[in-house]
């Protein structure tokens, strides 16, 4: 059965990439011969996009199956220790900085969540709730100096500045195979990681009866997500949902076991978000809604239906 569900969820990865590369402010069928204009629409300008989004997708899932691990608390999402928020700082700063130049908030974005790594890492030893509260402590003075920011930056900045908060997948960013060799490399080191978080499912004492070194895990998770949700906020800004609920629908076909749980999370998210940007630029055409605000529209819905189809279960 879990073969199954890896292979459907491929074929819908790969039907999600080919609606994908059709979908836009005109459907092109990327399976029918294209005129010129229509092939370098396809490939020039589609194709990276949809690579973007794979890419983002899967770390962003990844990140969530990490953090839900490490923090023992299923509402855990990439965003939960404000990693998304220093980024966003580091974005904003760059903006104001080098406003001329392409790459700024991609580069200002990662550096910034480097920083809040930095600041967030040595709580990794207290234990997961005290490393959840430093969490929501620093989303919260992150929060604060992303408000300060706004009002600093120039008015022409602002639309750009939204625009990549709410989530973007057609900024100038690094290039794509540079994003798919990050997936490649963070989904690999937390599958390796599987065994580890198997075993502390079953709680901490019994984790390190099974040989399992608890802070050299808690650290290896945390480096393995923050680097992904880094990644995927430079790449794309901040875009919720998809590492909240992704995990939560693996698990319900799959089960707990993280050597099938991660690459299935990775592929599911990689859809939800590649069908998510299709429809951020299908639904209102030719205008482009934010790719989070759609992720939030699909996101939603299936939590909801999630919890109250545990709490069936559990009644």
């Amino acid at each position: 059965m879990k073969t199954g569900v890896l292979l459907t969820t491929l074929v819908l990865l790969v039907a999600s990439a080919a609606i994908g590369l059709g979908a836009g402010e005109r459907w092109i069928d990327p399976l029918s011969p294209a005129t010129a204009l229509d092939s370098t629409i396809l490939w020039e300008l589609r194709w990276p996009r949809v690579q973007t989004a794979a890419a983002v997708g899967a770390l962003l899932a990844t990140a969530g199956v990490c953090l839900q691990v490490l923090l023992g608390n299923p509402l855990a999402e990439p965003y939960v220790l404000g990693i998304s928020g220093s980024s966003t700082i580091g974005a904003l700063l760059a903006l104001f900085l080098f406003p001329d130049v392409g790459l700024a908030s991609a580069i200002g974005a990662f550096l910034g969540a480097m920083v809040g790594l930095s600041l967030i890492l040595p709580f990794s030893v207290l234990g997961p709730h005290r490393l959840l509260l430093a969490g929501v402590v620093f989303s919260a003075l992150w929060g604060a100096m992303v408000s300060l920011a706004m009002t600093l930056l120039p008015e022409n900045e602002l639309g750009r500045a939204i625009s990549w908060m709410l989530g973007n997948l057609a900024s100038e960013t690094a290039p794509p195979s540079v994003l798919l060799f990050g997936v490649v490399v963070l989904v690999a080191a937390a599958w390796f990681l599987a065994p580890g978080m198997d075993r502390l499912l079953l709680g901490e004492h019994h984790a390190e009866m099974l040989g399992v070194e608890i802070p050299r895990l808690r650290w290896s998770l945390l480096l393995v997500a923050s680097f992904a949700t880094a990644i995927s906020v430079a790449a794309a800004g901040t875009i919720g949902f998809v590492g909240l609920v992704v995990p939560h629908i693996a698990r319900q076909f799959v089960g707990p076991l993280h050597r099938v749980l991660v690459p299935v999370s990775a592929a599911g998210g990689a859809t939800l978000l590649l069908f998510a940007d299709a429809g951020s630029r299908a639904l209102m055409s030719p205008a482009e809604l934010p790719v989070g605000v759609v992720t939030a529209m699909i996101g939603v819905p299936l939590f909801l239906w999630l919890l109250i189809r545990r709490t069936t279960w559990n009644s």
